[in-house]
């Protein structure tokens, strides 16, 4: 039972370091390392190695999670290079995007009174392809090295998740 904690994310499921991965191949090494490493196959086995197939799987589950979430994915693909995003100083200082996000609030308490079904829609639809465009920039920055830069797509990214979130409690 061996799995090596010193490897990234990318090399404990054996797929390529990028931005864009292929979640059906996640998938089934995800599978593969749960069935293989999974508690319930080591009911029987010493205590030591219960407690390793514990931190293994949940090494997996986390390393999972991580890569199948683009803005985790991205957090975590600066972190490999030496470069730590810090969440909580989560400010942006681009005048024209705060007033594009004070106009998306706007946008989204207006389609919460309404409730028009269809507007909703495409409203989440909206914001999927913003989120979308600052992966795709984070995507270009990131491979050209420039982490900075690349980190403030990750913010406009959250901004998104926060918006479509909020939207979508507030909606249902």
């Amino acid at each position: 039972m061996t799995v090596s904690f010193n490897q990234n994310y990318f090399q404990l499921f054996e797929i390529e370091q990028s931005v864009f991965i292929d979640f059906n191949i996640l998938e089934e090494k995800y599978l593969e390392l749960q069935k293989e490493f999974h508690p319930d196959k080591y009911v029987n086995a010493s205590e030591q190695e219960k407690r390793l197939s514990i931190q293994i799987t949940s090494y997996i589950n986390e390393a999972y999670n991580t890569l199948k979430n683009d803005y985790l994915k991205s957090i975590y693909l600066l972190k490999i290079e030496g470069y730590e995003f810090e969440d909580q100083n989560n400010t942006i200082s681009d005048t024209e995007f705060l007033m594009h996000q004070m106009e998306l609030r706007e946008e989204s308490e207006k389609l919460i009174i309404n409730k028009n079904l269809k507007q909703c829609e495409n409203f989440c639809m909206k914001i999927n392809e913003l989120k979308n465009k600052c992966l795709e920039k984070f995507r270009r920055k990131y491979e050209e090295k420039f982490y900075e830069d690349a980190s403030d797509q990750i913010k406009k990214m959250k901004f998104y998740i926060s918006i479509e979130n909020d939207f979508k409690k507030d909606i249902l």
